[in-house]
């Protein structure tokens, strides 16, 4: 233990990371051999459900209408898919000629890394070096890393948050300001981090009229990336909210106010993703209760708005794929030794079951 707290932490964080893609890459090999038996590439086996959708940004842009085919698709179309991302991997692709699906994945593998870096910083700044590296271990061996491997947006949204807070922390908030912009173009959920910027300004700010000046321009750069999706979506099909009026596609038709405990049975039904909502909810209460309320705050936000659309539908992956989650983690492990080694335990237990999982395309990871 003691050479791996004297270790560099960049070295650490890179170490950490390289052992996880090994043993992804390890399981990948073992589920093609026992498993699936189709000895696909490892490039095309990630690439499933939403990644395909990304693909027809990337390769044809926007729709211009829901589509008719294929069957699976009909009635829906990809406004619901934000385009920050899709359009760097769109931009690599025309700079160097390698599949979409290769510049996506490898693309987002350096998304990770930064952001386990990142996530070792931020957590210098609450506690000690230890737990530091603990939660190092976490993120990297997150149960959910199989959307951080696939062309999916967690791992842009994983950095980008994370970047977002850190600034904040540190009180550079134009910086904060930029990333929370690009953050809102990434997902949905992106604009979420503008209600604990907007608080921390107001916490932090002695008022004159310069000041709440900056504070209204830094809270609408921090939600440009949203404004200028919505404004495209105007232009092109004439409904600036698109991107969640398509949702109902998706079954996603709202909360079901006239009958809440049917809501909650339905809710309850859907075990793997409603254990992990109630997982993040407990975590985000005892946040609050430790005065973390801008993490406490943004896991809420990020966690309510897919559950308050009536279905759990991937309601696992927007919890898992959250910093915050493993911020409250490392936060309640912090003076246990003990409970860190078993929480480390069971998450490379996970880590290694759900992307077999994955490999045998189980719908409780869509």
């Amino acid at each position: 233990m003691g050479r791996f707290i004297k270790l560099n932490w960049i070295a650490y964080c890179v170490l950490i990371f390289v052992v996880s893609r090994v043993i992804m890459l390890y399981q990948f090999q073992l589920a093609n051999e026992i498993l699936v038996h189709d000895h696909k590439e490892f490039f095309a086996a990630m690439c499933k459900w939403d990644c395909q959708w990304y693909l027809t940004i990337i390769k044809d842009g926007y729709d211009l209408h829901p589509r008719t085919t294929p069957k699976l698709w009909k009635g829906l179309a990809n406004w619901a898919f934000f385009p920050l991302y899709p359009y760097i991997v769109k931009f690599l692709v025309a700079m160097t000629k390698i599949s979409a699906v290769k510049v996506g994945i490898i693309l987002n593998q350096v998304f990770v890394l930064l952001a386990l870096m990142t996530f070792y910083k931020y957590l210098k700044l609450f506690v000690d070096e230890l737990n530091s590296r603990f939660g190092v271990v976490l993120l990297a061996f997150s149960p959910f890393s199989v959307y951080f491997t696939s062309l999916y947006t967690e791992a842009l949204f994983l950095l980008l948050s994370l970047l977002s807070f850190y600034y904040m922390r540190t009180n550079r908030l134009i910086l904060s300001a930029l990333c929370g912009g690009f953050l809102s173009a990434t997902r949905p959920l992106g604009v979420m981090f503008s209600l604990p910027f907007l608080g921390h300004q107001l916490l932090h700010t002695k008022f004159t009229v310069k000041s709440v000046l900056k504070i209204i321009i830094l809270s609408f750069i921090s939600i440009s990336g949203l404004l200028i999706y919505m404004y495209y979506l105007q232009v092109h099909v004439s409904d600036y909210l698109a991107f969640q009026h398509i949702q109902k596609g998706w079954g996603r038709h709202g909360f079901d106010t006239q009958n809440p405990v049917k809501q909650l049975i339905k809710w309850a039904q859907d075990t793997h993703n409603f254990l992990f909502f109630s997982i993040s909810v407990a975590i985000s209460i005892y946040l609050l209760f430790k005065k973390h309320f801008a993490e406490a705050l943004f896991n809420l936000l990020c966690i309510l708005p897919g559950a308050l659309t009536g279905t759990m539908l991937s309601e696992g992956r927007f919890c898992g794929t959250l910093f915050t989650l493993y911020f409250g983690v490392v936060i309640l492990a912090r003076k246990s030794n003990s409970l860190k080694l078993t929480l480390a335990l069971v998450f490379i237990l996970f880590y290694t079951s759900y992307f077999l999982y994955w490999m045998a395309h189980s719908k409780f990871l869509i």
